[in-house]
């Protein structure tokens, strides 16, 4: 991996996370959950993907913006589909690489969607219903005194 292209990620996270800091006001909750666990901002800056045809910093994240993608497009569909067993955390890490494969990277993401606002109080019910300890209350919120440099 291009350790520039690393350095300049980091250095802008860390930008944007002390502004997040210092005026939460002007930030959102969401994005700074993204950029303090290097997630893919997939439902932000859409002009930065526009304007360079792409995220430059793709490679870069922790959570990749497929993965999220294909796990945000399956609950939404098993959702619609009234399948809420489907969704249940156990379920979805089978679903998606196994056994602990993903869990930090399908925890972040579930989170990331759920400061957002994205699904209903029933789709984040059934995601806690069968999940383990770490799993079974997913962050709602998201505030400055949750970001830490350590």
């Amino acid at each position: 991996m291009d350790q520039q292209l690393i350095a300049l990620y980091e250095l802008k996270r860390q930008s944007f996370l002390i502004g997040y800091i210092q005026n939460p006001e002007n930030f959102d909750d969401a994005l700074a959950f993204a950029y303090f666990n290097r997630l893919a901002p997939i439902f932000h800056e859409d002009s930065m993907r526009e304007k360079y045809d792409g995220d430059p910093f793709a490679e870069v994240y922790a959570v990749k913006a497929d993965l999220m993608d294909e796990v945000l497009k399956y609950v939404d569909h098993r959702d619609l589909a009234g399948d809420h067993s489907a969704i249940e955390f156990y379920n979805l890490e089978d679903k998606f690489g196994g056994y602990k494969a993903n869990r930090i990277e399908l925890i972040h993401t579930l989170e990331y969607a759920r400061i957002d606002g994205r699904f209903s109080d029933d789709v984040w019910k059934a995601v806690e219903r069968n999940a383990p300890a770490e799993a079974n209350r997913l962050e709602k919120t998201f505030s400055p005194k949750d970001v830490s440099f350590r």
